[in-house]
């Protein structure tokens, strides 16, 4: 059970459903809870709300209604975008991607890299960041995809997603010319609503995966926006429910849920961001100034407004995490998707970190509610925990 007084630094991984989200997720548990696919009145009243939710889903995001796909979460939006892209093109294909995605990309492409399909990884910099003209370069005659992450989960670094689409406009309009397809551009974009515009034109994407849960949202739903022009083949066969896309009785109440959570995500994030980008630059400079021999992960300034990650060096990661834990702090060593696995996640390997410091991955990803005060006790719990470590 969690402690009502613990200090919860871990955003990234999950966030609290906040009151707005549900007040109204709570009809549609019990009293409107109809299958949206039935044709009585009440089934019909589920399908109506259904869309309603798809059309402000769509403005928010600047789509159109029928390009929103629900699914169960971000892995699953991604899982569709990638095998379903590749699997309705039915043949051998060159993908674009980075070495700072998330796993459920990486794993993603691990599996088509043995269909078998040309997998292009693109290092990054040291501070995780990816160069916009190794994308553009290592593009082929045969590359039908790019997947970018549009925030790194791990280390926050944001990524030049809208420059990297403005420039493939350019390359398709040259591939047109040649008779060749056009290179279709996918972002994993679940850890931006909070914090960051999420505007499908501004970024020039083609597809762009969603997880409700990054945002205030319930957990097992997520959305998956699909262009029209996008030919995806389905990974689940059943009802045909979404247009085909996505088969299966659609969880109204987490949909609702989902819809109330990125407009919650709009109107906070304006009147926020500013006031927790102060309080990560706060915890980086204390927790830099006063323990030494720790780096700050990913890009100094061009980062998620609530990620604060570390290196430290002679140290494991999962110690800190768990001695933090047993003094009421919320932490993680990385994205929670990987915690269970030994040494260092396959986005600190990316930055090349020296040897002494890759295994002591801390990150604190701070919340809409974390106050001054937290991050004033977490610096000096970890202080005292870094000491009695390198003690040992």
């Amino acid at each position: 059970m969690q402690r009502s007084n613990m200090i919860y630094l871990d955003h990234a991984a999950a966030t609290p459903i906040v009151p707005e989200v549900l007040r109204a997720m709570k009809p549609y548990w019990r009293k409107n809870f109809a299958n949206p696919s039935s044709l009585h009145a009440a089934g019909r009243e589920a399908k109506r709300i259904l869309e309603q939710c798809r059309t402000s889903c769509a403005l928010l995001l600047n789509c159109l209604p029928d390009e929103v796909i629900f699914t169960s979460g971000g892995t699953e939006s991604i899982n569709l975008a990638l095998k379903g892209h590749v699997a309705a093109r039915k043949k051998k294909q060159h993908i674009v991607s980075t070495t700072v995605e998330h796993a459920a990309t990486i794993e993603t492409l691990r599996r088509l890299k043995k269909a078998p399909h040309r997998i292009s990884f693109i290092p990054c910099n040291h501070a995780g960041m990816i160069n916009v003209e190794d994308i553009i370069a290592a593009i082929h005659p045969d590359t039908s995809l790019i997947t970018v992450i549009l925030a790194q989960n791990e280390i926050g670094t944001g990524e030049p997603v809208a420059e990297i689409g403005r420039r493939l406009v350019n390359v398709n309009r040259e591939r047109a010319k040649k008779d060749l397809p056009p290179v279709t551009f996918h972002t994993d974009a679940c850890q931006a609503p909070a914090w960051m515009e999420v505007n499908t034109e501004k970024l020039h994407v083609d597809m762009l995966s969603l997880d409700a849960s990054k945002f205030y949202g319930p957990k097992g739903i997520g959305l998956l926006v699909r262009r029209r022009s996008i030919v995806l083949e389905p990974h689940m066969d059943g009802g045909g429910q979404q247009r085909g896309f996505r088969s299966g009785t659609e969880p109204l109440a987490l949909i609702v849920g989902a819809t109330a959570a990125l407009e919650y995500a709009e109107k906070k994030r304006q009147s926020s961001v500013s006031n927790i980008t102060h309080l990560r630059d706060y915890l980086l400079a204390r927790v830099t100034d006063e323990i030494p021999d720790v780096l700050v992960t990913g890009h100094l300034t061009q980062r998620l407004a609530n990620n604060a990650s570390f290196a430290f060096a002679g140290l494991e990661g999962e110690s800190l995490v768990l001695r933090l834990d047993h003094a009421g702090i919320a932490a993680s060593t990385g994205a929670a998707c990987s915690t269970g696995e030994p040494g260092p996640s396959d986005v600190i390997r990316a930055l090349h970190l020296p040897r002494r410091y890759r295994n002591g991955s801390l990150r604190l990803t701070l919340g809409y509610e974390t106050t001054k005060n937290d991050l004033d006790q977490t610096v000096k719990t970890l202080k005292r925990i870094v000491t009695q470590l390198r003690r040992k």
